[in-house]
């Protein structure tokens, strides 16, 4: 057993916070803290998105401008970036989708321009508005812009405009007034729980990626979790990360060696932070863990920061991330006689075949240098395997949480520079 904030992972702490979680997945009402269990099961909620979704996406379709931040958008931005790849506008399918986070003047005037530029009638085009309170900074400001500059384009857009938020949020009120679209999240699921939710399936939806295959793969995660238990692999997972922290490791790396998963690593790293990343445990007392998550792309990174990884072992554990399925459909080979004969061994070979080779030989290192790591190996990346990878890293996070003694739901420190940015604007 491994001891963290006093707390020992045992099986009876797990059993009872096992049953919760088995509640939350069936209580339709979204009464506790663990309600995102119940997104991937809600038909009544998918089907609100998948109806709107079959009304606004017709044939016209060329791009969907998601404007939100942090949770309201990193899930569909992740699942988005993972199926399309990395190189978007080589993609063959369309819609094409936007996201307007923060509120760079560069960025907005570079979608307005392309926007203005690519659009010629307002059904080539889905803005969605997504904010959980209705009140967040960024995306109020970025949605002020880029729909004034397009609605001067092309008149009133309501029709077009989607808002994604909590019910009877200010920008709930403002939709219903303007006579927007509008899609729920359940007030009890917080943005970075919230990927299953309308604020993570709609984009989906718009842009054609199949939502049925998205919940199916979170909700073998989820029964793998409440019937197993401490059996489930969400729990050993845990587990394992509490005895990693035990013996020094400080920083948790989301190592993905596949550059189109860069969003879900930074979308498991708000997950973890803002879950675990807190002052005080349930019972007021002094937090004493500290996990700092990172992001890294194999092999990309091993040529940025695997030094300081492989010269301080201790303080680093990492999840290592790939997908298994074969890539030969490719044909791709190093049969030139100028380059591949420049590394033994190379010629002949295909970039697959490299991948392995390096793959196999992080692994080797990390066991001999004494790196703790974990393996999280996805049989494809399909809408069902990244429906299983998230719903896994949601589920381990609480079982995280539960045995560190800490509130996985809250976020109080943030509200810091929210009130000062508020307190700021506030002064003419």
């Amino acid at each position: 057993m491994n001891e963290v904030n006093g707390v020992v992972p045992d099986t009876s702490c797990t059993a009872e916070y096992v049953a919760k979680m088995r509640l939350a997945m069936s209580d339709s009402s979204y009464s506790t803290p663990e309600a995102s269990l119940r997104l991937p099961f809600d038909e009544v909620l998918l089907k609100k998105s998948q109806s709107l979704a079959t009304k606004l996406a017709g044939p016209k379709l060329a791009y969907v401008l998601d404007i939100g931040i942090g949770g309201s958008n990193l899930g569909a931005k992740a699942l988005y970036e993972a199926t399309a790849g990395v190189l978007d506008p080589h993609t063959p399918f369309a819609p094409k989708m936007i996201f307007a986070d923060t509120c760079s003047p560069e960025l907005l005037a570079d979608i307005t321009e392309l926007l203005l530029d690519e659009i010629m009638d307002k059904e080539e085009i889905i803005i969605i508005i997504a904010s959980k309170s209705g009140t967040t900074v960024e995306t109020v400001i970025n949605a002020s812009v880029l729909v004034i500059a397009l609605e001067k384009k092309f008149g009133s857009l309501s029709d077009r405009i989607v808002c994604i938020t909590d019910e009877w949020s200010p920008l709930w009120d403002v939709g219903e007034n303007k006579k927007y679209h509008l899609l729920p999240v359940p007030k009890m699921v917080g943005g970075r729980f919230s990927v299953f939710s309308p604020a993570g399936v709609f984009p989906l939806l718009c842009a054609g990626i199949d939502a049925t295959q998205l919940m199916r793969g979170a909700q073998s995660v989820i029964h793998d979790t409440i019937n197993r238990g401490v059996e489930s692999n969400s729990f050993n997972a845990a587990r394992d990360i509490i005895a990693w922290h035990k013996k020094g490791a400080v920083i948790f790396d989301f190592f993905a060696f596949h550059p189109e998963l860069e969003s879900v690593g930074k979308w498991y790293r708000q997950l973890f932070a803002e879950s675990l990343g807190k002052e005080k445990t349930i019972d007021s007392e002094p937090a004493t863990h500290r996990m700092v998550p990172t992001v890294s792309i194999g092999s990309t990174d091993l040529h940025s920061v695997e030094q300081m990884h492989l010269a301080q072992p201790d303080i680093v554990a990492r999840l290592l991330v790939r997908a298994h399925t074969p890539h030969w459909e490719h044909q791709f080979l190093a049969e030139d006689k100028v380059f591949a004969e420049l590394v033994p061994g190379l010629s002949n070979r295909a970039p697959c075949e490299i991948l392995d080779a390096i793959y196999k030989g992080v692994k080797e290192t990390y066991d001999a240098r004494g790196v703790s790591y974990g393996e999280i190996s996805l049989t494809d990346i399909s809408p069902e395997s990244l429906g299983s990878l998230l719903q896994f890293m949601m589920c381990t996070v609480m079982h995280l949480a539960n045995l560190l003694n800490i509130d996985a739901f809250s976020q109080p420190n943030v509200e810091e520079y929210k009130d000062a940015t508020r307190r700021i604007l506030k002064v003419k």
